[in-house]
């Protein structure tokens, strides 16, 4: 193939793949924006609230172990 057939060039490899700065900063941004929300905070309020609970603290437990059984059909290792 020659260089000038190929979809990207020096400029797209920098927008995109491993290195790409942009995208990074934007996530970033947008955790940040997330973790420091009043949402995230009423989240947190209400875990811990669960976690203080001897009935929610069961059913958080049972779910946990539901959640960590092997799929069916899936054999365990």
């Amino acid at each position: 193939m020659d260089t000038k057939e190929r979809p990207s060039d020096a400029k797209d490899s920098a927008e995109y793949g491993e290195g790409n700065y942009k995208a990074g900063r934007e996530y970033q941004r947008a955790v940040q924006k997330t973790a420091g929300s009043e949402q995230s905070k009423r989240a947190a309020k209400r875990a811990k609230e669960a976690l203080e609970s001897p009935e929610e603290r069961a059913e958080l437990e049972a779910a946990e172990e539901k959640g960590r059984a092997p799929a069916k059909g899936v054999p365990e290792k």
